[in-house]
């Protein structure tokens, strides 16, 4: 039976739905959030018909596992975003989904542990002449460019974990370079500093190939004037901190530069495919002033809350919460 024939039959016969997530260990704003990004699936599946049960994966993945496939599913809604509270574990859960041979939805297993390993990706992404910034290893420093600004980040973790506006540095500064040559190579790497505007694509399955949507720019303040522009921990998460209230989305803001707008959009088609991305995925740039465009990381599974990116993104385009979940349920792995 094809997938789109599995699909009507699966609208058709009201099926079950299990949305599977991360149990919560840490209580910080970036694990808390899964909560709400569940609810929202829940709120969308009812309003289909389906039939709806939430489960968690935690400390012991196989006994959990087993919960869902006694369940009976027709389809796993995946939003695991950690295992064990790393987030660089986050492909766990669709690998014994695989093995049980349960369908899921969202990024495939390969194509997010990739993505996830940021070097791993940057790598990629230079195999198939992706644009993508300069990087290094932190054994590398002394490759470096003195005229040159940098940024290190981990290997591993997403929503910013990890960053912020200290994380960027040049040769001259010698105490941060100190710090940085004792990080573990395993965990962290460097990257060149593109100074200049960021946005992110956010792109939704449909039945004929991927819809890139309208690019979404950061727009940083003038509180950023002297400090390096950089979406990190605390402006996505600390809704008290001055990051936060100065970073802000901003969409048709390329109304005047179609042509950027249209290469952002193609490079996040060619992503698509090139990284074998299914359901929903966000890509994120920067651009110079020259509009050179480079993948700064491409986000599978992104964050589906309510007030995340790419929820902003499926209203912008004016489509309901229902059509990009029923989207995300149709392209199935």
């Amino acid at each position: 039976m094809s997938s789109v024939h599995q699909w009507l039959f699966f609208i058709q016969m009201k099926k079950k739905v299990v949305i599977l997530h991360n149990e919560i260990s840490n209580n910080t704003a970036d694990e808390l959030d899964v909560l709400e990004q569940r609810d929202l699936v829940v709120a969308a599946c009812k309003k289909m018909g389906f039939s709806v049960e939430c489960l968690t994966v935690g400390n012991d993945l196989k006994r959990d596992v087993e919960k869902v496939k006694d369940s009976k599913p027709d389809i796993v809604f995946n939003i695991v975003e950690s295992t064990w509270g790393k987030g660089e574990l986050i492909y766990f859960a669709p690998a014994i989904l695989n093995a049980f041979k349960l369908p899921y939805t969202g990024v495939p297993l390969d194509a997010l542990f990739i993505t996830t390993n940021k070097v791993l990706a940057k790598k990629m992404m230079r195999l198939y002449d992706l644009p993508t910034a300069d990087f290094y290893s932190i054994d590398e420093i002394g490759l470096l460019n003195p005229d040159k600004t940098y940024i290190v980040k981990p290997i591993w973790e997403e929503a910013s974990v990890g960053i912020d506006a200290d994380s960027v540095f040049n040769l001259s500064e010698k105490e941060k370079i100190n710090k940085i040559a004792k990080l573990p190579a395993s965990q962290y790497f460097i990257e060149e500093f593109i100074s200049g505007r960021e946005f992110n694509v956010s792109v939704l399955a449909q039945k004929n190939g991927p819809e890139v949507l309208y690019p979404a720019e950061m727009i940083f303040s003038s509180y950023y004037n002297d400090k390096p522009k950089v979406v990190g921990y605390k402006a996505k998460w600390d809704e008290k901190s001055e990051e936060y209230h100065q970073t802000n989305r901003a969409f048709d803001t390329l109304e005047q530069n179609l042509p950027l707008k249209n290469k952002l959009i193609e490079i996040s088609r060619a992503c698509w495919k090139t990284f074998n991305l299914h359901g929903y995925a966000r890509v994120d740039y920067r651009v110079d002033s020259a509009d050179n465009v480079y993948i700064l990381e491409i986000n599978g599974n992104p964050c589906i809350s309510p007030d995340s990116g790419f929820v902003a993104a499926i209203e912008h385009a004016g489509f309901t919460h229902e059509i990009m979940v029923e989207r995300i349920l149709e392209d199935l792995n």
